[in-house]
């Protein structure tokens, strides 16, 4: 039971990004058109078949990032993957042992 808005949001992301959820939606346009086209009636009080006069047409086709912050996003995703592949300093270590170089090791 936790996990079925997950499920939902997932669900409802896929169809947006798919684009199934504009093709159901241009499929109801037309179910309608023709069914004023077969009772003979106006259609002129109904929308167009693309879509102008219909608000969620209208959502479908609104872009939801500005694109002015992708490029941001990108480079700050390019920075911070750069700064991760940084390797550590190293901190130097002092030797306990002393070896000379005029003789063997002396201990």
């Amino acid at each position: 039971m936790r996990r079925l808005p997950a499920i939902l949001l997932l669900v409802a992301f896929a169809a947006l990004g798919s684009g199934l959820l504009e093709d159901l939606h241009q499929r109801t346009h037309v179910m309608q058109h023709a069914a004023a086209a077969k009772a003979g009636t106006d259609a002129a009080g109904q929308d167009r078949g693309d879509g102008d006069g219909c608000e969620l047409c209208a959502n479908l086709h609104v872009a939801r990032i500005s694109t002015g912050w992708v490029r941001i996003l990108v480079c700050l995703g390019v920075f911070v993957a750069f700064l991760t592949q940084l390797a550590p300093q190293w901190a130097s270590q002092r030797v306990a042992l002393r070896i000379d170089c005029r003789g063997p090791p002396v201990l």
